[in-house]
């Protein structure tokens, strides 16, 4: 195909109007692509990126245009009749037309870009604007929405919060039911436990009782029984012999008969000689028949003799037997049975084969075994026996007594073999006494082996030292009498030495025992400078006459005292394991006072002045003499009833001994001594010597011994003693003293010395004046002594007081150098508190500011879950405290270190719910060892109401009482529930729920009463929850008041603490115990400050 042919095939079609083309073909509104693009936030376009972008569309412009004009290809058509130079002119045309009309496409595409360039800024900067105040208007909406989301979750928190109280509360609630029931459960089985125990125990002890009665009636009769088949067996042994010998002797003299006829007649019938053989057999068969009887009832001395080897007690066997077995052993009633039996065999052998010769060993016998006291007859027999004759032959034969007692016996053994524990000192009687034990065992052990292997076991190669020729039965029976004379001599002067010792050793103890009894039951007499005590004398006639009797040895040195009602002697040979009993002068009253310590503290440790002083620094009432009252006292202490116990004892035994029918006036002469001793004590110098000579004991001794008893002289001296009384006793007394002095008066004029009243009736009421009269002059001189320390209480509560009370402390415990080994437990004490002090002591000053601050809470302290119900609240007013106890500032704790240790560790002390013992109080407390222990039962009764009225709300809250009404049946609640405790010490769970259901509404009375006896019994456990809440409140509550001490602020700090567990009116009672211990601590740091700081520069 020719060129020509092949361009003829191009047509290219322009419209006319390419403005309205080019209007046509563009699009209304801009591409997805451009809108995106121009959405897009980019950063302004430079014009070098506009021109090189241009550049780029018009190449590829370019390429598009070469790419289709390639494709255009000519197409095979007939020739025209045009010639080829107008197909080129106009395809020329054509040509230039096209490209004008590109131009022109491309400059208005230049425009239109430069405009579209224009809008796409002009609307990028529109678009940036509208976002930038879309995200301002944004961010305000999230800020709200943050804001508002806070305050949504924070809703939610508080509302999951109370959920989880709730939850906590309903837990604790039926654990504390469960609990409760638990708790009331095994409180009534203890209650069951303890009755049943009680009712045992006292039916137990009324079988003992009667049995020791049975026992002691069957011992008298066995022994009267004993003594009396004894008496006939003796008899009955007498008459067998006289009628063995009087037949022996009748044998004999048939023989000796026999044999003259024999040998004067050789011739002698037979039937004669017959006759004398069966008479000589018949006799032997008799004899042997009389023997078998004896050998079978009676048993024979190689019977008893071989029954006692059986026993095993020899010199040898004793030797590795510890002395509490042997000791044992010896006390068996079948050993002391066997050793009875063949001790009195060898007795009975003994004085059969020395009837007349035998040493007479009575003297010493009477030593042991002492004469039955007068009027206490030991024989069961009745009156009408007593009178008969055979009864008195038997009393005579029961007073018969042994010449070889068994237990004297068997104390040879314990001497010889542990006379460590028999003697108190090893003296020259002791050595003697073991030696003479020892050769009476070895005399004993030898005579038994004659007895069972015969005279020749004694021969030198068997014993050492005996003679060369064997003893027989009868020289060793006497060897053996001879070393018990010996060895029974010894004893008996070994056991008089003991009981003067054992005496001298009860006379000091009863000195010391009085004197602790004058401490204890009356006030000091303070003479001189006012610390000097008059002790009482123990050698008094009627301190003497309380000590009981020791043995028949005693007894036979002062027949005096044997009229005076006393525990029965002891065996012989334990003198050492007597017991002293504590006696209290005649007439003495106690006094009981709360803050004596005299009950708890030892009296070794302190003397009674420094207990006096230190209860004087310590008082906080105005004058402490005034609690000493003797016309009051403490029934229920023990130490009161002991004393009254005790006293009544003494003198139902003075009565006893007047109202025998021969009265011992020897007490009416030691009592009116006595009266004469005491009114010379109190009464002025010019009195004395008129009290001597009414008084007259020597005058009075001889009318008594005489048996004329005058009246009118006994009665002028009672007349004359109540007179001394009346001068010298307080007017509030007068009435009384006249009363009894009158009635006493009346008495003595009514008796008439006939028959009908007898010597014993003036005694009787001789005695009873006698005790009214040193009665009042005990309560005379307390009330004396009361004066002496109303003047001295001035003095003593001033600095004086505290340095007294520094050298007594000094004194006992040395300087401040030996605190670590003096002071033991202060130092643990210290040392245990040491550690957390600094940390107390910074939360206390955190809330202390907190409440300053007037803010609601206090930092430092553990937040509160526990929802005590209503709003118990009291108005804390402007409160400025002042010291209750003048003289002491109880100042506010600056944070010193030994103020805060001892402020602390003494809380901590109190706070702990054991009680405090001697052992376990520090020294420099323990004269405070009472005053503690009444702080510790205030914090814990604090608690216990706190408890109880914590419950109280929960209950009224569940009812919907008003906050008014709640807080004024909390008030009544506490002021009942301290009411009911302090008028029952010892209330339990009854009484308490008591109280409480009083307060509750009638409806349903019963079942609120239930349920809440259920949560305090689960809450007064030491493990459950309330209850330590509870404990740790009051325990910061009364650390802010010991440690707030005068500031201003202590009560509002006191009762914000308390608020927390719905007991803000308790902050009176708080704050009441605080002032205690801050005194307490005050006075402490005072006074064993120096050993303080001695201890806390040595730790260790």
């Amino acid at each position: 195909m020719t060129e020509p042919e092949r361009l003829g095939g191009i047509s290219l079609s322009f419209p006319v109007n390419e403005e309205d083309t080019v209007t046509t073909t563009s699009p209304k509104t801009l591409p997805r692509r451009l809108r995106r693009r121009l959405l897009e936030p980019k950063s302004p376009v430079s014009a070098a990126e506009i021109d090189s972008k241009l550049r780029e569309a018009d190449l590829r412009r370019q390429q598009y245009y070469e790419s289709l004009s390639s494709k255009a290809r000519p197409k095979m058509r007939s020739p025209r009749s045009g010639s080829i130079e107008e197909l080129s002119q106009r395809l020329e045309s054509k040509l230039n037309a096209a490209e004008q009309k590109r131009l022109s496409i491309l400059e208005k595409e230049l425009a239109r870009l430069a405009k579209m360039d224009e809008a796409r800024q002009a609307a990028k900067n529109g678009l940036e604007q509208r976002v930038e105040k879309e995200r301002d208007e944004l961010e305000s909406k999230v800020e709200e929405r943050v804001l508002k989301a806070e305050k949504n979750r924070m809703l939610l928190f508080k509302a999951m919060a109370q959920r989880r109280a709730a939850k906590r509360q309903r837990a604790a609630q039926s654990l504390m039911k469960k609990a409760i029931q638990e708790t009331r459960y095994k409180e009534s089985v203890r209650a069951a436990i303890y009755q049943k125990r009680a009712a045992a125990e006292s039916k137990r002890m009324g079988i003992l009782e009667a049995e020791r009665r049975r026992a002691n009636a069957r011992l008298t009769r066995v022994f009267g029984a004993a003594s009396s088949v004894r008496s006939q067996k003796e008899a009955e042994r007498r008459k067998m012999k006289d009628r063995l010998e009087e037949r022996l002797q009748r044998a004999k003299k048939l023989k000796a008969q026999y044999m003259r006829r024999r040998r004067g007649m050789d011739s002698c019938s037979s039937s004669r000689s017959e006759t004398m053989r069966k008479n000589q057999v018949h006799l032997v068969r008799m004899l042997v028949r009389c023997w078998r009887r004896f050998a079978k009832y009676k048993k024979s001395t190689f019977v008893l003799a071989r029954a006692y080897h059986e026993l095993g007690i020899n010199e040898k066997s004793i030797e590795s037997v510890p002395f509490e077995q042997f000791a044992i052993q010896m006390n068996s009633v079948s050993v002391i049975q066997t050793v009875k039996a063949l001790l009195d065999r060898l007795e009975i052998r003994l004085t059969l084969s020395k009837a007349s010769n035998v040493e007479n060993i009575n003297h010493l016998l009477k030593h042991i075994f002492p004469p039955v006291r007068r009027g206490k007859s030991p024989s069961p027999m009745s009156k009408g026996e007593q009178n008969s004759p055979n009864s008195k032959m038997g009393y005579q034969k029961l007073k018969k007594i042994a010449r070889y007692p068994a237990r004297i016996f068997l104390c040879a053994y314990m001497i010889k073999q542990h006379p460590g524990a028999i003697f108190r000192g090893r003296g020259e009687h002791e050595i003697a006494l073991v030696e003479s034990a020892t050769c009476l065992i070895r005399e004993f052990e030898l005579l038994v082996k004659v007895i069972l292997e015969g005279p020749e076991s004694t021969l030198p190669g068997n014993v050492s030292f005996v003679a060369q020729r064997p003893k027989k039965f009868r020289s060793q029976l006497e060897a053996f009498d001879k070393a018990w004379c010996s060895y029974l001599e010894g004893f008996v002067v070994w056991k008089i030495n003991d009981a003067k010792l054992l005496e001298k050793d009860l006379a000091r103890t009863q000195e010391s025992e009085l004197s602790e009894v004058s401490k204890h039951t009356s006030s000091p007499k303070i003479i001189d400078s006012g610390l000097n005590q008059k002790t009482v004398k123990a050698s008094s006639p009627t301190n003497r006459a309380l000590f009981s009797e020791t043995d028949g040895a005693r007894e036979s040195k002062a027949p005096a005292d044997s009229h005076l009602p006393s525990s029965s002697s002891p065996s012989p040979g334990s003198s050492n394991f007597l017991q002293s009993n504590e006696f209290y002068l005649a007439g003495s009253e106690a006094i009981s006072t709360p803050n004596v310590v005299a009950n708890s503290f030892d009296a070794a440790l302190a003397s009674e002045n420094e207990v006096i002083v230190n209860e004087i620094v310590h008082d906080n009432s105005s004058s402490f003499a005034d609690s000493l009252d003797p016309n009051t006292g403490d029934t229920s202490n023990l130490q009161v009833r002991v004393k009254e116990t005790m006293e009544k004892a003494f003198w139902d035994g003075v009565m006893e001994s007047m109202k025998q029918s021969q009265p011992d006036f020897s007490w009416v002469i030691k009592l009116m001594k006595e009266v004469r001793d005491e009114l010379c004590e109190t009464s002025p110098k010019d009195w004395r010597q008129e009290i001597v000579q009414t008084i007259d004991t020597d005058v009075l001794s001889q009318l008594l011994a005489s048996g004329n008893v005058d009246m009118g002289y006994l009665g002028n001296i009672l007349e004359f003693s109540l007179g001394i009384l009346l001068k010298l006793s307080a007017p509030a007394n007068e009435e009384e003293i006249r009363v009894t002095h009158h009635k006493l008066m009346t008495e003595l004029g009514e008796i008439v010395p006939t028959d009908g009243h007898s010597n014993s009736s003036y005694a009787v009421l001789m005695v009873k004046g006698l005790r009214f009269v040193l009665q009042q002059i005990q309560i005379l001189k307390k009330e004396i002594s009361k004066s002496r320390l109303k003047l001295l209480e001035p003095l003593l509560k001033g600095p004086a007081g505290l340095e007294y009370l520094k050298k007594s402390f000094s004194s006992r415990h040395g300087s401040p150098d030996q605190a670590s080994s003096s002071l033991p437990l202060t130092k643990r004490w210290l040392l245990s508190v040491r550690g957390e002090a600094e940390r107390e002591w910074k939360e206390h000053k955190d809330a202390l500011s907190a409440v300053i601050n007037n803010h609601s809470g206090s930092s430092g302290l553990p937040s509160t879950t526990m929802r005590t119900g209503g709003n118990v609240s009291s108005v804390s007013k402007v409160y400025t405290p002042s010291s209750p106890f003048p003289g002491i500032e109880l100042s506010e704790c600056k944070g010193e270190t030994v103020d805060l240790l001892v402020r602390i560790g003494l809380l901590k002390m109190v706070s702990e719910i054991g009680g405090l013992t001697l052992e376990t109080v520090p020294e420099t407390f323990q004269l405070n060892l009472s005053r503690l222990r009444d702080v510790q039962s205030q914090i814990q009764k604090i608690t216990l109401v706190s408890i109880s009225v914590l419950i109280l709300q929960q209950t009224l809250v569940s009812e919907n009482s008003s906050s008014i009404d709640m807080e004024a049946i909390t008030r009544t609640c506490i002021n009942r529930l301290y009411e009911m405790l302090d008028a029952k010490p010892d209330a339990g769970l009854s009484e308490i729920m008591e109280t409480l259901s009083e307060l509750l509404d009638s409806n349903d009375a019963e079942t609120k009463k239930q349920v809440i006896a259920n949560m305090l019994v689960k809450s007064l456990q030491a493990g459950d929850a309330v209850f330590t809440h509870v404990s740790q409140t009051i325990y910061l509550a009364i650390r802010a008041a010991v440690l707030a001490g005068n500031n201003t602020k202590r009560k509002q700090l006191v009762e914000t603490m308390l608020r927390k567990i719905g007991a803000a009116s308790l902050s009176d009672k708080v704050i009441e115990v605080s002032d205690i211990l801050v005194l307490v601590a005050t006075v402490s740091r005072s006074v064993h400050g120096l050993w303080y700081e001695e201890l806390l520069k040595k730790p260790n």
